[in-house]
């Protein structure tokens, strides 16, 4: 990322009568990657949790089509640390529907021994 050298210099108020001159305002590149498909996430899955790929992916299409129909009843999502995702409004379209939504995700911060335990599975 860019930062400029030096602030932009205020506003001038202009005559009567005169023109405003254009100004070139630079913004940050947005990149050009790939969106994250269902096998790709898969993968991923198996890679950070240690577990066989034909245990992982039923897990995970599973959840996919549970946050799909939630998403689809118009429920909010609030899943740490995906973060909190608020639904704004729905629109039905010819290929689907489309729904605009918020996503706020939490800032890192390191865990206490508490939080740690309380999400500890201790089931068999």
């Amino acid at each position: 990322m860019d930062i400029p050298d030096k602030p932009a210099p205020p506003p001038q108020t202009l005559a009567a009568g005169q023109d405003p001159s254009p100004v070139v305002v630079t913004s940050t590149p947005v990149l050009d990657v790939p969106p994250l498909n269902k096998k790709e996430l898969i993968d991923e899955v198996v890679l950070r949790s240690g577990v066989k790929k034909k245990d992982a992916k039923p897990v995970v299409e599973a959840l996919l089509s549970v946050l799909g129909e939630t998403v689809a009843s118009g429920r909010d999502l609030n899943l740490r640390p995906f973060g909190k995702l608020l639904l704004k409004r729905s629109e039905l379209r010819s290929n689907g529907t489309l729904h605009v939504c918020r996503l706020r995700q939490p800032l890192e911060q390191p865990r206490s021994g508490q939080e740690i335990a309380e999400d500890t599975d201790i089931s068999s």
